[in-house]
């Protein structure tokens, strides 16, 4: 069975991934190293909860009650760049940047692959809903840095994680303690340039209420206290991640992504809901990892103020 697994890493592999396997046996550790955090207070508790209730995160810790004979979580990496969308209006051209993660295509590539892998074999795979994060480090697929991100060798952090449960066995697997990238025990750029001043010296969670991706990541107006000089992206935030030195040979990686014509552009920041937009523009915002209903059209004025063009 171990064959399988292997097998089924190289054919992902050759899809554009990097994968790894763990048992579901892990499950209980990977519930009690999120209650640990939560315990020691390095992760909030009224900013966890928060971010269960905004994303719908009721984690799949027992396993899925439809699948009780999943044996296998498989976790896989896909790796994505930044996208570079353009939004015209008057004489200013926002350039709107889409962080690494935000695209979803690549979850279905990889459940396909999995999918054509396992069934000759009478398996299947299903979508875990898990902290992925979390679980990639446990699993030793990724390694925490000092801004809380999750790297991964050969990719930095421009990759999105997923996890899928399996029915085929996993006979071992290289569960881990979780562990910050060595080079980050005598680095500090990200804790420098971090405008916000959430990360700190001495562990790899951050005071992530005051994170720039919390808040433009939610539906509230943004607090006082951020400066309109501190935003970078569309959503998300780049900020500690490019000046991140183990991300030196990916910082650049940059796609060109669509161009709106200042009627659109007007369109998406009138927008009571990216819903009531035109089809075609819907399809290029979703393509692009864009359509944040609520956050665009606020995000995207903070941008187009910091370019010169306020609203």
């Amino acid at each position: 069975m171990q064959d399988m697994t292997e097998e089924l890493g190289r054919d992902l592999v050759e899809a554009g991934f990097t994968s790894t396997v763990v048992s579901t046996r892990h499950l209980p550790d990977l519930k009690a190293g999120l209650e640990c955090l939560l315990e020691q207070g390095q992760l909030g508790r009224v900013f966890y909860d928060d971010i269960v209730s905004r994303y719908g995160l009721e984690f799949q810790f027992e396993g899925p009650p439809d699948f009780p004979e999943a044996q296998s979580i498989i976790i896989t990496a896909a790796p994505q760049p930044k996208i570079a969308a353009k939004f015209k209006l008057g004489d200013t051209v926002c350039t709107a940047v889409v962080p690494p993660t935000y695209v979803h295509d690549t979850d279905m590539v990889a459940l396909d692959v999995i999918t054509k892998h396992l069934q000759p074999g009478g398996f299947r795979a299903v979508t875990a809903l898990l902290p992925s994060k979390l679980l990639s480090v446990y699993a030793g697929l990724a390694t925490y840095g000092r801004n809380n991100i999750a790297y991964i060798e050969g990719m930095g952090s421009y990759f999105r994680l997923r996890a899928f449960f399996s029915d085929t066995p996993c006979p071992s697997d290289q569960w881990q303690e979780l562990k910050m990238m060595d080079r980050c025990a005598d680095c500090i750029v990200c804790r420098k340039k971090c405008p916000a001043d959430v990360i700190t010296e001495d562990r790899f969670l951050i005071d992530a209420s005051r994170c720039i991706t919390y808040h433009n990541e939610g539906d509230d107006e943004f607090p006082e206290w951020i400066r309109p000089e501190w935003h970078n992206c569309v959503i998300g935030c780049m900020i500690c991640q490019d000046v991140c030195p183990a991300n030196r040979e990916f910082k650049d990686w940059i796609v060109k992504g669509p161009e709106f014509s200042e009627e659109e552009t007007r369109m998406v920041l009138d927008a009571d809901s990216l819903e009531n937009l035109p089809p075609g523009i819907i399809k290029q915002l979703k393509a692009y990892g864009l359509f944040h209903d609520g956050q665009l059209p606020r995000n995207l004025r903070a941008l187009m103020d910091k370019a010169g063009n306020h609203l």
